[in-house]
């Protein structure tokens, strides 16, 4: 029987299931500019509003009316504040291709479907790549703009432990809820490492893991904030804990086929993606990180 040999429309549609189903970084990711920037143009340009900080003032003589002394209060002349609009560019300045050639002999004697498999690994590879690059923006890229409170253990990353590991993810709650970021839109992401740490503590009787402690990457929820286990993160062991939508992504081409050879018996699997990615000013303090070392 011979090898089934998908088509390109077939091989679109797989990609795409297997991409969404093994990223765990880029899931995270604000990709609501993506469909204003899919057609043309290479910039998304986002206006920033700034904070206005409000001083409590007294109300001079306030009560002492029966006196005959003059108050001072509201009503009189205001002094004018600036309110300057910042505009910041998100450029689409990233991309990678990938070509495998697959002959009609190779297809023909592998005992697999040879295509199917190729475009497996193409999903699983772009998975890689994206989830990677969300992790470079953070602790690479643009560290330097998250706050300096928010980076717990810098210069001194720590061992965690069963007994110290939930301290330590609070630590990281503590600086993102000063920096007024809702519980409800924290999402915290640790290596496999951690994730071990984790489930070694008492961790699992104080949340709501129990049977879903299995499902891909999440683990459950502690502090009222889920957590996820990434492979991303082995490397290095940080515990990343950031509002869901603080990296901004935009994939402009996602581009997959399969063609047939005009010059001998060979099919092409070929790919390109082309995107950019972003942590605009304010979201970079809805960004925590938490230095730690391998168990």
């Amino acid at each position: 029987m011979a090898n089934a040999i998908i088509t390109p429309n077939i091989f679109a549609k797989e990609t795409l299931r297997n991409l969404d189903r093994e990223v765990i970084l880029l899931a995270s990711t604000n990709r609501g500019y993506e469909w204003e920037i899919k057609n043309a143009g290479d910039t998304v340009r986002v206006q920033t509003l700034p904070t206005l900080t409000f001083t409590a003032n007294s109300i001079a003589n306030a009560g002492d009316c029966d006196t005959g002394l003059v108050g001072t209060g509201p009503g009189g002349a205001i002094t004018a504040s600036d309110f300057a609009i910042t505009l910041e560019n998100l450029i689409i300045d990233k991309y990678t291709e990938k070509l495998v050639t697959i002959t009609d002999h190779e297809a023909k004697q592998s005992n697999l479907a040879l295509t199917s498999k190729v475009a497996s690994r193409f999903a699983e590879g772009m998975g890689t790549l994206l989830d990677d690059q969300v992790r470079d923006q953070i602790l690479v890229t643009q560290v330097a703009d998250i706050p300096a409170a928010n980076k717990i253990n810098d210069g001194a990353p720590i061992v965690v432990t069963p007994a110290n590991v939930y301290g330590e993810i609070m630590k990281l709650r503590s600086a993102l809820k000063k920096q007024n970021v809702k519980v409800a839109n924290m999402e915290l992401y640790v290596s496999t490492d951690v994730e071990s740490v984790l489930l070694q503590s008492d961790f699992l009787v104080g949340s709501d893991a129990g049977a879903t402690v299995m499902r891909t990457g999440f683990l459950g929820v502690v502090g009222w904030v889920p957590v996820y286990s990434t492979t991303a993160l082995d490397a290095s062991n940080e515990m990343i804990m950031m509002a869901k939508g603080s990296v901004n992504a935009v994939i402009q081409i996602t581009d997959l086929k399969v063609t047939e050879a005009t010059d001998g018996f060979y099919s092409n699997v070929l790919s390109t993606i082309v995107w950019g990615m972003k942590i605009f000013g304010e979201n970079a303090k809805a960004i925590a990180i938490n230095y730690t070392t391998g168990i």
